[in-house]
């Protein structure tokens, strides 16, 4: 009888840790499934913050070009404006020197005529 109740104290307690384990096993799936909810969410805030922040650097990229674009399209117009000014005094200074030497400027373009007719027969 005594390896009766020796092997009925072995059951009972293979019995109790196989409890053990299950409630040990069901309380870790709890745990992992928890843990697995909050992963979930923590992924979802960080994809959330990642995609604002690339948002935010966008519309900071676009404003920033928008700015190059319009600095650029000043410069490039006040070019243009000492441009117009420039060829305005040359024409004014030719003119102005045709008016005083008017045989000197005759002579010039009969030599540029004839050099260009020379250049246009080669």
């Amino acid at each position: 009888m005594a390896t009766v109740s020796m092997a009925d104290k072995a059951k009972a307690k293979a019995d109790n840790l196989i409890d053990e384990a299950e409630v040990a096993t069901s309380a870790s799936a709890g745990d992992v499934q928890a843990e697995l909810e909050n992963l979930r969410r923590d992924i979802a805030a960080l994809t959330q913050t990642v995609a604002s922040f690339g948002t935010g650097k966008l519309k900071e990229a676009s404003i920033r070009a928008s700015q190059l674009g319009s600095e650029a399209a000043d410069v490039s117009a006040q070019y243009v404006e000492s441009a117009r000014d420039s060829l305005r005094s040359a024409e004014q200074d030719l003119q102005a020197q045709i008016r005083a030497k008017p045989l000197q400027a005759v002579a010039i373009a009969a030599g540029v005529g004839f050099l260009a007719a020379l250049l246009s027969r080669r």
